[in-house]
């Protein structure tokens, strides 16, 4: 209702905000065609290269030449590039972290109380190291758990997903454009070795891969994998109602599924898509009707700390959790617009900006994987994933055993042949960008 207070105004339309739509409630809607306007697709399976494919998504060029100049304006033309397919405009990226690095997120008062600096973790044998403390400490305390329900993992090791995983990029860091299965990479071996020991030696929540529960720094959990950017420590703090602070494993980097990923997009169904651009215009460009977006009401959801308009928190009497506004900014255009956090420095988004473009740029950043001449293949793949993947990655399966099982298995899925083809169309990419 706030929000359509500013938008009649501006645009002439009323908005009504449609949430909770998962993935299989966001098919329904799409293949039923049933009216939304502008949807977040980060739960869409596949992502926006699905989403064309399928014909579910609305060409923008025009769209956004008519009515979303001040947008364009906005975006970094690397960035712009990743919300393309065949050189067609089919999303806008957000004005969120587009680089992306590997974070250690902790309890502070864990850390006081065993007099750890959280600036000393610097790489996976310090991370053990204090898991090892917390654990003896406190014995009936999960040391590590996961990042979100269902074995969530943020992701620690710094490869260029290509889109869906099933053949990557090793290292963005690195110049090579091989794609290769990452399950059969070194890299991916020893994360699972390295979960398995953590494993044995009790350091891991034991229903790691079967939890539903979100949040759980909240509750018996000391630490998780997080991604690293200015502002996490904020953003956490808030979902957990507790001070969490966040350790730096390693140097931020950029692909074209962190630019793409939680971004709108203008489906086939919209009935006004002219309006629907240019409410988007205004979730970039208006402030208020982004802070709407992303915290809510003044005075409902958040107050300003004082005078000097700085800061703002969530109003006396009010539990952050209670508010009714989860802490997902980084899920709307423009956060950047928006008030900052008590807990995060005044600058934060001019140091936002500072970390995206100190991320290394995978030498394949821009591309995107076309998977629809093998549904039924990367379907098969998906399926055997799913089968291994978590448990590995939590240290459930011993990784001597599961790991050649995993590999053989997915190759008897044809792993290979999503391979082969993604490097044609990877390597003819590069050739026409060239």
């Amino acid at each position: 209702a706030a929000i359509t207070e500013i938008t009649s105004e501006k645009i002439g339309v009323e908005v009504e905000v449609m949430r909770g739509l998962d993935a299989e409630k966001m098919n329904l809607a799409l293949t039923s065609g049933e009216q939304v306007d502008l949807m977040n697709f980060s739960s869409y399976t596949g992502g926006i290269s699905a989403l064309v494919s399928a014909g579910m998504a609305t060409p923008l060029d025009d769209l956004v030449e008519e009515y979303g100049q001040e947008t364009l304006a906005l975006i970094p033309a690397e960035d712009l590039e990743c919300g393309k397919i065949d050189g067609v405009l089919y999303s806008i990226p957000s004005l969120k972290d587009t680089a992306r690095a590997a974070g250690f997120a902790m309890r502070m008062d864990i850390l006081d109380e065993l007099g750890i600096d959280p600036a000393t973790i610097e790489t996976y044998d310090d991370v053990h190291d204090v898991l090892v403390k917390v654990h003896e400490a406190y014995p009936d305390m999960y040391p590590l758990v996961t990042s979100w329900g269902g074995g969530g993992m943020q992701e620690i090791i710094p490869f260029d997903n290509l889109g869906d995983k099933l053949g990557v990029l090793e290292d963005c860091n690195s110049d090579s454009t091989t794609v290769v299965n990452l399950y059969e990479t070194d890299s991916y071996r020893e994360l699972c070795e390295r979960m398995y020991q953590w494993n044995q030696e009790g350091l891991v929540m034991a229903d790691a891969t079967t939890t539903t529960e979100n949040n759980l720094l909240s509750a018996n959990g000391f630490a998780i994998f997080s991604n690293y950017k200015p502002g996490i420590e904020g953003e956490l703090s808030r979902q957990n109602s507790k001070d969490i602070k966040v350790s730096l494993l390693y140097d931020p980097y950029k692909h074209t599924g962190i630019a793409q990923g939680n971004n709108f997009m203008i489906p086939y169904c919209a009935k006004y898509p002219e309006k629907a651009m240019e409410l988007w215009n205004l979730m970039y460009t208006d402030a208020d009707v982004s802070t709407l977006f992303v915290d809510g009401i003044e005075g409902k959801h958040w107050v300003w700390t004082d005078d000097t308009h700085t800061f703002v928190t969530t109003p006396e009497g009010v539990e952050t959790s209670a508010s009714g506004y989860p802490v997902c900014d980084w899920a709307m255009p423009n956060q950047q617009i928006t008030p900052v956090w008590e807990g995060n420095p005044a600058d934060l988004w001019d140091q936002l900006n500072a970390f995206n473009q100190e991320g290394v740029a995978s030498p394949a950043m821009g591309f995107t994987w076309d998977s629809s001449v093998l549904t039924n293949q990367v379907t098969a793949c998906n399926n055997v994933v799913s089968q291994y993947d978590t448990a590995l990655r939590w240290g459930t399966l011993n990784p001597d055993e599961a790991i050649p099982q995993f590999v053989a298995d997915l190759e008897s899925a044809v792993i290979n042949e999503i391979i082969t083809e993604k490097q044609a169309q990877l390597d003819e990419y590069l050739a026409n960008k060239e």
